[in-house]
């Protein structure tokens, strides 16, 4: 089975969890989450979009789950990553902003004793994984491996100059 959290961008495939039968993987649905930094609700097509083609994720919202009725606390990255990863309101779990890690102006952190989703799930069999941004940490102990994710690509901060 396979559990892919997609933040602007995260995409991962995975193979069945060790010791496991291709028929308990198989009763499993596969999981993926996507979540995308500055993303407008009416931004994609089957969301009514006419300007913008997104077939691919139209063919994902088709066959899928849609959350369309949601409540963001602090509708800016870090804390939308906290509160989804933990299930509870950013500020609770030390993430009431955007996570700053600058040498004189450095603040939020998130708690290391927060439960996130990809420890939940690796206890129920899935192999978790992240592609993309991060920004819940740059060091010990919120690496996105030492939160539970069994694979991580992508950049631990925020704004990376990817770009030039």
């Amino acid at each position: 089975m396979v559990v892919a959290v997609l933040a602007t961008g995260w995409l991962v495939a995975d193979v069945s969890v060790a010791g496991e039968s291709d028929g308990d993987a198989a009763r499993r649905p596969n999981v993926v989450v996507i979540l995308v930094d500055d993303l407008g609700f009416g931004d994609l097509g089957c969301q009514g979009a006419e300007d913008l083609r997104t077939p691919h994720v139209d063919r994902l919202m088709s066959q899928g789950l849609r959350f369309n009725n949601f409540y963001a606390n602090c509708p800016v990255c870090s804390p939308t990553r906290a509160s989804l990863l933990t299930g509870r309101y950013p500020e609770l779990v030390g993430v009431p902003g955007v996570i700053r890690t600058h040498a004189e102006n450095s603040w939020g952190f998130l708690d290391p004793t927060a439960v996130l989703l990809p420890s939940l799930l690796k206890r129920q069999g899935y192999h978790t994984a992240i592609v993309g941004k991060w920004h819940l940490g740059l060091e010990s102990p919120n690496t996105p491996n030492e939160r539970g994710f069994n694979l991580f690509r992508g950049y631990l901060g925020d704004m990376m100059d990817d770009y030039y």
